[in-house]
């Protein structure tokens, strides 16, 4: 098998309230746009997950926070403890809190598992990459931190990860999680923390301990356009994946970097996201791919279904379904024009890359 997306209606069994951003329509209407534009057939399938066990997430998150996880799943108009996150809006508890969290953690231990045993060379579970949960608190939408246990899990069997992720907001979770381990290369590409959430991801974080040099991030400036970014993409995380040799690539594939989102203030496009995605792909290697970010009904669903279709190898055609006309308004899948960014963030940027070459390349030979 080719590639395998990870889905079942069930993912959607989850409620944050009417304003909550992170809103299960996003998967609802990523999953039709694919079976209208690549549909999961033959080489590539679609395979429902499975539930995370509480031997899958201790390596990730203690067992006092995911009692409390599972007491607000129940009464989930208790008052939460203190410390653990959910008095945080962000991070509200709902019934069923505990099977729906089980839920898409094990859809991307499903992704890792598949890779793993070599039944696909690339696993996507769109539902998975909330990559802001620590070891004993929710934070940014994020109960349960899928892609540190699923790297997790792939370290069982291999000796080298790297995780790459592209949401605007800085992947503090994953980066946390290894952050003295070697064996995991942590990059993150995002909206500079002087201006986003969670207020982290400066170059200067490069790991501790063994892991120095093993934790990069790239934060960008508002504004950066299509040029800077892909600069930044080619210019350093090329190089350094090359070097350090993974043996799988994990990638999050957050949507918020998209120039529409109303959370950020990046300005990247779809095309973007495919020159990116081309990217993972060319490097030949297992592949496990999550979702993330991304709060545009309009765009997450554009973003990922160009994803899946660069997995599977589609020729996405620019028109968009006639089935999908009416929810997305356009009549195109990808963004008509490229965007550049204006000579103040490229200035920036190109300041950014070189401070990170300074700290992290050394280590990698670079």
């Amino acid at each position: 098998m080719r590639a395998a997306l990870v889905y079942d209606e069930a993912l959607t069994a989850y409620n944050l309230g009417a304003s909550h951003p992170l809103k299960p329509e996003r998967l609802r209407l990523t999953r039709a746009l694919i079976q209208a534009t690549c549909p999961p057939n033959g080489a590539c399938r679609e395979l429902p997950p499975r539930l995370a066990t509480e031997d899958d997430l201790l390596p990730v998150h203690s067992a006092d926070y995911l009692a409390e996880v599972r007491r607000l799943s129940v009464s989930p108009r208790s008052a939460p403890r203190p410390g653990y996150g959910f008095e945080v809006a962000d991070n509200p508890p709902f019934a069923g809190m505990w099977e729906a969290s089980l839920r898409y953690t094990g859809a991307s231990l499903a992704a890792a598992e598949l890779v793993l045993s070599g039944q696909a060379q690339v696993a996507f579970s769109i539902a998975g990459g909330l990559h802001h949960a620590m070891r004993s608190r929710a934070s940014g939408f994020c109960i349960f931190n899928d892609c540190a246990v699923a790297i997790y899990r792939l370290l069982r069997e291999v000796d080298r990860v790297a995780y790459v992720d592209v949401d605007a907001h800085h992947g503090d979770g994953v980066q946390a999680a290894f952050y003295s381990d070697p064996r995991v290369l942590t990059i993150s590409i995002h909206e500079s923390g002087r201006y986003l959430f969670p207020g982290t991801g400066f170059p200067e974080e490069v790991g501790e301990g063994a892991g120095v040099g093993f934790s990069v991030n790239v934060p960008l400036p508002p504004a950066t356009g299509d040029d800077a970014y892909q600069l930044v993409f080619d210019g350093v995380i090329v190089p350094l994946l090359k070097a350090f040799r993974p043996d799988v690539i994990v990638t999050q594939l957050g949507a918020d970097s998209h120039l529409s989102d109303p959370l950020a203030h990046l300005c990247v496009t779809t095309h973007t996201y495919e020159h990116v995605l081309a990217s993972f792909a060319s490097f030949g290697l297992p592949w496990v791919a999550l979702g993330g970010g991304g709060y545009n009904l309009q765009a997450v669903p554009r973003v990922w279904a160009l994803a899946w279709a660069a997995m599977c190898g589609c020729d996405v055609p620019d028109a968009m379904p006639r089935s999908q006309l009416a929810h997305y308004g356009t009549e195109a899948i990808r963004d008509p024009v490229r965007t550049a960014s204006e000579a103040k963030v490229t200035e920036a940027v190109a300041a950014v890359i070189d401070r990170v070459k300074e700290l992290v390349f050394p280590t990698h030979g670079l």
